[in-house]
């Protein structure tokens, strides 16, 4: 699963909780989940399921003394972890792997610009948990329509939601390059792009060259890639 090893955790679906049409929340239980280090926001985990399959999903939630985490999957129906998440019930069985993941550094950010489609929001939502909150931050999320907007958002001042419904005659990721294309950046801002990677990729440019962001405050993950499966990055 790893190239090197990692803690496996031997789990159960414990709760099943839509959060929109597109996006379900997985609870699960484990005699060892307390055991599971999540040290940071963004951290992640290979979900296998008894078929073998596995893909790495965010770990959105950890509560180490119930021995339980919540692992927000994106119902997009074209894998097979994806379609196992669409028919998952309590009692279903799943083996957690990791976690792994580097921390991404907000420290000194006068400003935090945070852009995601629906496969990366669950650790945008883990870097706004933890983003002190005297930072200002601004949200762009791209969403298949207009009710995936509806997920709860962290209750914190300073922060500014841009849910962009996709452009039909857009490529996944279109929507979300192009308002930030056309976005300004406040001074001192610490960026953090995932989705689509090819739209990462042109945004991730366009901070660095139009405006001049130093590498460091430009955090940027292509978490998948059209016509690729299991896209790493």
């Amino acid at each position: 699963m790893f190239r090197r090893p990692r803690p496996t955790f031997d789990v159960q679906v414990v709760a099943v909780t839509p959060l929109t049409p597109a996006l379900v929340r997985l609870t699960f239980t484990g005699p060892t989940l307390d055991a599971l280090a999540i040290e940071h926001p963004t951290q992640w985990v290979k979900l296998e399921i008894p078929e073998g399959h596995s893909r790495a999903y965010t770990i959105r939630h950890h509560r180490p003394a119930e021995r339980e985490v919540d692992i927000d999957v994106v119902l997009h129906g074209n894998g097979p972890v994806s379609r196992w998440s669409e028919v998952a019930r309590p009692g279903d069985a799943a083996r957690l792997a990791g976690p792994r993941g580097r921390r991404p550094s907000f420290e000194g950010a006068g400003h935090a610009l945070l852009a995601a489609d629906e496969s990366a929001l669950p650790a945008a939502l883990s870097i706004l948990d933890d983003l002190p909150p005297a930072v200002p931050a601004s949200l762009f999320v791209e969403v298949g329509d207009a009710t995936g907007a509806g997920l709860p958002l962290p209750d914190r001042a300073g922060l500014t939601v841009h849910w962009l419904t996709r452009h039909p005659d857009l490529p996944k990721g279109g929507t979300l390059a192009d308002a930030l294309l056309a976005t300004d950046v406040p001074d001192g801002t610490t960026a953090w792009l995932a989705g689509e990677a090819h739209a990462v990729a042109t945004v991730r440019r366009h901070l660095l060259t139009d405006w001049a962001l130093p590498r460091e405050r430009v955090h940027s993950k292509g978490y998948w890639k059209h016509g690729e499966a299991d896209h790493k990055e």
